[in-house]
Parts: C-alpha cells; structure tokens; sequence
C-alpha cells in the first residue's frame, strides 16, 4: 500500500463513522427500554383505566437487525400456590402479562411489528402498526384502536418507556 492510500484511508474511517446514520430511523428505538406508563381508553366512553397496574413492569429490547422483543407484567401478580397451576390461577396469570416478539421496522413515526411469537397467539403472523415518538431518553407508543381480548370492547393505549442505561 502507497503513503497516499495509507494516510486517505484513517481520514475516510473517521468521516464515515462521524456521519448521521441515514439508513433508518431504527437507531432511535434500537437498545432496551423499562415500561413507565400504560394507559388504555376505550374509544366510545373514553373511560380510561391502567390494565398493568399503577406501576406496570416491562421490557421492550430492538435490535439494528430489526428484532423486537417485549414482555410487560402488572408487578402484582401473585405466583401459584403450589407447582400445579389451577385453572383460576392460570386464567388470572393469563390477564396480567403480555409479551411478544419478531420483526419490526420503522416508516417515519410509523413502528410496524409482525410477531412471529406471543403470548395471544391472533398476534402471530399479523402486521401490527404503531405511532411513536420518542424525545431524548422517553418514548412513547400509540396503538390504533383494537377489540380488547380481556373486555370485548375497542380501546386505544399509550405505553411510555424509558431508555434502560
């Protein structure tokens, strides 16, 4: 290799690593976030109500390479009595936590998910698409209105997250 090349060469790595990342806006969301806030609405009363609880606990994890990962629980839940779950108690753990995971990518402010695995299996295979918006260390999510598995009625919810450090 000539000295040209050997000097134009470092002078390349650090203006390229100094660019903005204009692939995606994937790098806003990519790393883990703890659950601060989840607010459901239903949409023709407008009665809200926090389906998690006042303190909801959850994991939301997104990789560069487009994988999402998200668990969400009401930290009250209570474990089962004894190693064999009864049919109440499976139905009570049942309401109190979701999850999901598979494929995400983001058009704008535009997150678009398709679980390839969750906790409600009419998730599985679906295209599940989201507002967000995030500003500096919180971001929050939108849903568009859905029938409630739990309530049978259409809500609406906001999940706020903040960056896990």
């Amino acid at each position: 290799m000539n000295a040209r090349y050997r000097t134009i060469t470092p002078f390349l790595a650090l203006v390229i690593g100094a660019m903005p990342n204009l692939a995606s806006g994937a790098d806003l969301l990519t790393g883990t976030w703890r659950l601060v806030s989840f607010v459901s609405e239903e949409t023709e009363s407008k009665t809200t109500y926090k389906p998690f609880g006042d303190n909801p606990s959850g994991l939301i994890s997104y990789t560069l390479d487009g994988h999402i990962i998200v668990i969400i629980a009401d930290p009250t839940r209570k474990p089962p009595a004894e190693p064999k779950v009864t049919d109440a108690e499976a139905a009570q753990l049942y309401r109190t936590m979701n999850g999901y995971a598979g494929r995400y990518k983001i058009d704008g402010d535009k997150l678009i998910v398709n679980p390839e695995v969750a906790a409600s299996p009419a998730l599985v295979g679906t295209e599940q698409t989201y507002v967000f918006e995030v500003k500096g260390d919180r971001y929050q999510l939108k849903t568009n209105p859905f029938v409630s598995p739990l309530t049978g009625k259409q809500i609406a919810s906001t999940l706020v997250w903040e960056r896990v450090k």
